[in-house]
């Protein structure tokens, strides 16, 4: 495959994610804000879910299209995730000294979410959503984000931090255009952890962070 041809298919992949993820977002909340409408917190919260498998969704379509041009390359996952085992004290090292400024961003990240009507309360959660939001989203996020946003697009775009701010701007765009809170977080997130990935090469400090973050919005004091 050409570097033109490479570059081609990486910008629309930078930009048709968050496209979609905003189309698919605004047909969702939509009818939350039309006329007459009077939505409570458990409509927000319904609607909030159904974007997050959406959203799944998508990611694990872009996954399956980054696998074929992986391939492509005749290379494959292992090489995006680059686990080493040697490198697990740089890991730690690393993650411990992004660990502060992902609470922080997590911490804005939560605020967004309450502020627009999202409130996580989990007695109020049944079985299914329980599943949800501790065991689907976080485990499939972290790995899918990761890999597309930090492990697969950063090596790929020219320059050390050009690469970590273009990967993060897109990935921030992914998760809504419609609440600036939530721009400034998702956007300090990818800098973060595509600043993790630079100094390891490798998506696992990423991945367990942003595994973390997800679970800050059940913090006392997060909510």
């Amino acid at each position: 495959m050409s570097d033109k041809k490479r570059n081609r298919k990486l910008i629309s992949l930078l930009v048709g994610l968050p496209v979609v993820s905003n189309i698919v977002s605004f047909v969702i909340f939509a009818p939350l804000f039309s006329p007459g409408s009077n939505p409570v917190s458990a409509d927000f919260q319904r609607a909030s879910a159904i974007l997050g498998i959406a959203l799944l969704f998508i990611e694990v379509v872009a996954l399956i299209l980054v696998i074929i041009s992986l391939r492509r390359e005749n290379s494959g996952l292992g090489t995006v995730i680059n686990f080493q085992r040697n490198k697990i004290p740089l890991y730690l090292r690393t993650g411990l000294l992004a660990l502060l400024p992902t609470l922080i961003a997590g911490w804005l990240f939560v605020q967004a979410q309450v502020w627009s009507g999202v409130k996580t309360n989990l007695s109020q959660l049944n079985r299914s959503e329980i599943v949800l939001w501790f065991v689907l989203i976080p485990v499939a996020a972290s790995f899918l984000e990761e890999t597309i946003w930090r492990g697969y697009t950063i090596p790929r775009l020219r320059g050390t931090w050009r690469s970590v701010v273009l990967s993060s701007l897109s990935f921030a765009l992914f998760h809504g255009i419609f609440n600036p809170l939530v721009l400034v977080a998702t956007f300090v997130q990818g800098v973060v952890w595509g600043w993790a990935y630079r100094r390891t090469e490798s998506t696992v400090p990423g991945m367990a962070l942003h595994f973390l973050s997800r679970y800050l919005i059940f913090v006392p004091g997060f909510g």
